[in-house]
């Protein structure tokens, strides 16, 4: 784990977390489920997510996406490095209205992409009852009209 950590830690410009209060926070999720990870890497870009999983694939680890925490089948939680992507990774990439598509950032959270995408008269559903933290880690197209 040590030369996992250290060469992630070269390789991303983001936050490489192994230290027990950081894995024993993402050990939990919004389900009844626990499994402390084996760390935590906290991308600021994309690319950065993109070489983190490069590198655990090197190490031959594996890698868990979570965003905001809200599953409820503990999913977004293993013993593994889990990825998280909703503190930097959060913006509106492209809108295109005509196509009613939205390329975003696997860790903005939906009220705030909705309230983006308000202006375009599109939105994202469904609306889940943790809309306020749940993030758009799945592909999702934008619908209909807020007006």
């Amino acid at each position: 784990m040590e030369a996992l950590r250290a060469e992630l830690t070269e390789r991303i410009d983001g936050e490489v977390r192994f230290d027990s209060g950081s894995r024993a926070t993402y050990s939990t999720d919004a389900s009844n489920y626990r499994a402390v990870p084996l760390g935590v890497v906290v991308p600021r870009t994309p690319e950065d997510a993109a070489t983190a999983v490069a590198v655990c694939r090197a190490h031959d680890v594996p890698v868990v996406s979570r965003g905001g925490g809200t599953s409820l089948a503990g999913q977004c939680r293993n013993a593994a490095i889990v990825m998280d992507r909703s503190k930097y990774c959060t913006r509106v990439v492209s809108v295109d209205r005509a196509a009613a598509t939205a390329v975003v950032e696997p860790g903005i959270a939906l009220d705030r992409l909705n309230t983006e995408l308000a202006s375009t008269g599109l939105m994202v559903g469904p609306k889940p009852s943790t809309h306020v933290s749940c993030t758009t880690d799945s592909s999702r197209r934008a619908s209909g009209s807020t007006e």
